[in-house]
């Protein structure tokens, strides 16, 4: 399981979507089929991607993230 923690800008590198406060989970490159260019929501949550990096979620990629397993609840982790 991914580590996760409510949003914190400072864990994302200026100048992406992250640090701006919006969402990179549906914006990355890596997203595949959950890719939403056009996504403008808030973000919520920041999480460890697969390369040791840091992403952001809005409301919907946090629930997405949950439901598969990859993060806990905000507020449930160790």
């Amino acid at each position: 399981m991914r580590q996760s923690r409510t949003f914190d800008p400072s864990l994302h590198a200026a100048g992406g979507p992250a640090a701006e406060g919006r969402c990179s989970y549906h914006r990355s490159e890596q997203s595949g089929d959950r890719g939403d260019p056009a996504c403008a929501g808030e973000a919520v949550v920041s999480f460890e991607d697969g390369a040791g990096g840091w992403e952001s979620g809005c409301r919907t990629a946090l629930e997405d993230l949950v439901e598969r397993g990859e993060i806990e609840p905000l507020g449930q982790g160790a």
